[in-house]
């Protein structure tokens, strides 16, 4: 398979999820001590380090937001990731302003210092950062040499940049691998002293899908996926969070369903998505086609009254939750279609009230 964006973010998640022993997903990150603070977060650099940027005619954005943001309470480290399916040089044409070299260079200059005044944590002086940026097999070297560039360009302005390294990605018939760039000292043990073939993260079986089950079946950001699969897995995500949500409460003849239930219930770790506008464009794809099973429950006789993004079920009587679970659960319902990808169903709109 071809590798997208969201593969590499789900996969650097899992890397720092909680897996079984003897599982196939070996999360390094995790084993190591690195805890999962948030995921798509944005981050405000001081401005003395935007007025020495500019001085010395660095590029970066005043506000970078890494896809992933760990940290390590113990070692005082975090470590940002950013997933790229390639490499990219460090000059940001004029007026690019969404250039990644821009997020590079301001992720490097936010020192550790600086994020954990930033999150409020004790002892801040102490905590250092390293950016890993995380891409497309055999483009790790490429990036480590943009890496070592910017670094110097924020030396130069007299800001004291984090470290950075990159690593490849590779799958293979038995098992995703990992391959840091070989001057890259990721601070992360098993990837320290990393032999020649890279190291295995993802075991796999021959003609197995590398794919794990993704944490976030979809991420707005980076658009519409191309890939049938993914389209596919997120659909049939969003389908079973509304079952599970409706038809686990319909014992109770008065009960209440929110947005944000089944959303939690698609996303095991929307707790920790910070990122606002693929928040935004998630949740009214959701609401979207929350809005038409209810709509059908409602050509049901199903008492349904809706106030913005909480739906309130009233005089729910056993016949009738048999009807709902039967429904539900029927082969017309789940091949039904799913409308999660269009402009109007994407737009920006805020929650409505009843009629929306």
């Amino acid at each position: 398979m071809d590798q997208t964006p969201l593969f590499q973010l789900n996969l650097m998640l899992w890397l720092t999820w909680p897996a079984p022993p003897n599982g196939v997903v070996r999360p390094i990150f995790r084993d190591d001590g690195f805890t999962l603070r948030a995921i798509g977060p944005t981050l405000k650099l001081p401005l003395e380090i935007g007025a020495r940027a500019d001085a010395a005619g660095v590029s970066l954005t005043k506000s970078p937001s890494p896809d992933l943001f760990l940290e390590h309470r113990r070692r005082s480290l975090f470590l940002p990731i950013e997933c790229k399916l390639s490499s990219f040089g460090p000059d940001a044409p004029p007026g690019s302003d969404k250039h990644p070299a821009r997020q590079g260079a301001a992720l490097l200059a936010a020192a550790g210092f600086y994020l954990a005044d930033y999150f409020g944590l004790p002892g801040g002086a102490n905590w250092r950062a390293y950016l890993l940026y995380a891409l497309g097999e055999g483009q790790e070297t490429a990036m480590q040499e943009t890496l070592d560039v910017l670094r110097e360009r924020l030396q130069t302005a007299h800001i004291e940049p984090a470290a950075g390294g990159a690593l490849g990605i590779t799958i293979r018939p038995d098992g995703v691998y990992l391959h840091p760039a070989a001057t890259a000292v990721v601070p992360v043990a098993s990837l320290q002293g990393a032999p020649p073939d890279g190291v295995r993260v993802v075991e796999l079986e021959p003609d197995e899908d590398p794919r794990p089950l993704y944490l976030i079946p979809w991420d707005p950001s980076v658009g519409v996926s191309e890939d049938e699969y993914e389209r596919s897995a997120f659909e049939e995500r969003v389908r079973s969070a509304v079952i599970s949500v409706i038809a686990s409460r319909l014992d109770a003849s008065l009960f209440t369903v929110s947005l944000d239930d089944v959303l939690k219930e698609t996303v095991e770790v929307w707790a920790l998505w910070r990122d606002s506008e693929a928040m935004r464009g998630f949740r009214n794809a959701v609401r979207a086609y929350v809005r038409r099973v209810l709509t059908q429950l409602r050509k049901m006789n199903v008492n349904i009254r809706m106030h913005q993004d909480t739906f309130t079920f009233s005089q729910v009587t056993p016949r009738m939750a048999q009807d709902v679970r039967r429904y539900l659960s029927s082969a017309a319902f789940r091949r039904g279609e799913i409308d999660l990808w269009s402009e109007a169903v994407q737009m920006d709109f805020s929650s409505l009230a009843e009629g929306w």
